[in-house]
């Protein structure tokens, strides 16, 4: 008995004729064809269209199989491809039914705390950003079935947990925009794969591929990356403006107030005042309250009653009275001071000798501190020496926090 092979590849099978069969298969699953169930139809042969469009520019003799589209209203992912579907058909795209169907307002990435881009419902142009991900999606296809065993690999915790975005993916994804980009009219910007920690040292500060064809058009470097300097958030901004001009106001940049933390953790060594402190004092700006003075108020109360304070006025060279004056004494011998309610100045380094990280780069001058910073991180020969031997600091995450907070400072004068 001879078996049928029947094949689904391009090779084989039109596009129409395909279009054809799928649409009479969808109309199956309703007893009534209503308004909402023909536009998804449409939509959905839309993809069609546009999946084809992109076979045939970047794998025009690749022997692909017609996927199907699906799109739900469950899962938090734009888009998603899958050798098998949940009723047992090969090769599958799934697109997001509000982000394929434009029901709502989406927010498509978080740039800062206080920033995001947001894809507005009712654009005109919203399915540009669609149809990026159709090319995204076809990008996982054509790796499943040119070269199964090395996609399976990348999708597979043994393979460093790339989750589909390892090497080979981001290898296509810039053989993709080397010719994408410059007829999009933007800059060829390489993108890395999705490991930050395993990638080349001149790849590191690239965007992710696993946001290929949406990432690397809204910013040239990383901006999950605090390392960051100056002229790569330059470029990083300039980039942006570029990205809201050619999606034509379908992207739009939304500005929102930042969530203050009540709470936070505190590490559990020399730098814990430090963090404490800077904590603290972004709460008070960002709610205009006064607990950094309270917080100090307290250390000071606890010490004086501890009997520890004379220890820590000794170390530090400070006197409560006069030079010419004696201190009052109290029964025990201790130094008693009056501490006013209002919370007194103290250092926030335990050797007053050593400056603090917020004096000598101050956040009210964000572009001229950071300038400094840079270049005593360079001078010093990394952070972690520059904090031990500038500050007396044990490593250098209190520098890693402030160069975050002096990049955010620098990002809110860009953006006003």
């Amino acid at each position: 008995m001879t078996q049928l092979t029947i094949s689904r590849s391009v090779l084989h099978t039109s596009t129409v004729e395909f279009k054809r069969h799928f649409r009479e298969y969808l109309k199956t699953l309703a007893k009534d064809i209503d308004t909402n169930r023909v536009e998804l139809i449409e939509a959905l042969e839309w993809c069609f269209d546009r999946w084809e469009y992109w076979r045939q520019k970047f794998y025009p003799d690749a022997e692909l199989m017609f996927p199907f589209f699906q799109s739900g209203r469950r899962g938090s992912e734009f888009g998603h491809y899958s050798t098998c579907g949940s009723s047992g058909q090969p090769s599958v795209i799934h697109i997001k039914r509000s982000f394929l169907m434009g029901t709502s307002d989406i927010t498509v990435a978080k740039l800062s705390p206080t920033k995001k881009l947001v894809l507005l419902k009712d654009h005109p142009d919203r399915l540009k950003f669609v149809d990026q991900t159709i090319l995204h999606e076809l990008v996982h296809q054509y790796l499943h079935e040119a070269s199964p065993s090395a996609a399976e690999y990348e999708s597979s915790e043994s393979g460093k947990n790339y989750k589909g975005h390892g090497p080979l993916f981001a290898a296509e994804c810039n053989r993709i925009n080397e010719t994408l980009h410059p007829e999009l009219g933007f800059e060829f910007v390489p993108v890395r794969h999705m490991k930050r920690s395993h990638a080349k040292v001149n790849d590191v500060q690239r965007p992710s591929c696993a946001h290929f064809t949406h990432g690397e058009l809204f910013h040239a470097w990383d901006i999950t990356n605090p390392d960051l300097v100056g002229w790569q958030i330059e470029e990083n901004r300039q980039r942006l403006e570029q990205a809201l001009a050619f999606y034509g106001g379908a992207v739009e940049l939304v500005e929102e107030a930042a969530e203050v933390a009540t709470d936070f953790p505190a590490p559990f060594d020399s730098s814990c005042a430090e963090v404490c402190h800077q904590q603290l004092l972004g709460y008070d700006q960002a709610k205009d309250t006064d607990l950094v003075t309270a917080f100090h108020l307290a250390v000071l109360q606890q010490m004086q009653a501890a009997g520890t304070l004379d220890e820590l006025l000794d170390a530090i060279g400070h006197s409560t009275a006069p030079a010419d004056i004696q201190p009052a004494a109290g029964e025990n011998g201790q130094t008693v001071i009056a501490i006013p309610e209002s919370g007194p100045t103290v250092p926030t380094s335990v050797d007053s000798r050593l400056p603090a990280l917020t004096q000598e780069y101050p956040i009210s001058d964000p572009v001229a501190s950071l300038k400094r910073i840079e270049a005593d991180i360079t001078a010093a020969g990394g952070k972690a020496a520059l904090c031990k031997n500038q500050f007396g600091l044990k490593d250098g995450s209190s520098l890693s926090r402030h160069l975050k907070a002096l990049k955010a400072a620098i990002a809110q004068l860009v953006a006003a």
